[in-house]
């Protein structure tokens, strides 16, 4: 398997697993141990140099 492979198929699953935490009776549990070994499993050099997931925008309900 290519890196965009492992990327795509890896994107695919943590889309999946957005969409469950919005279903009824998730396991937050579950969510909150599987969404970080996702994210880690990104193979590097996928995202640009210097990237930071923390900079962007404020979205609605955050910081709360």
């Amino acid at each position: 398997m290519d890196d965009r492979e492992d990327f795509d198929r890896t994107v695919a699953l943590l889309c999946g697993l957005a969409l469950y935490t919005h279903t009824s009776g998730a396991d937050d549990g579950f969510v909150a141990a599987i969404g970080p070994s996702l994210a880690a499993s990104l193979p590097s050099g996928v995202l640009p140099p210097g990237y930071d997931p923390n900079s962007g925008p404020e979205y609605p309900g955050q910081g709360l």
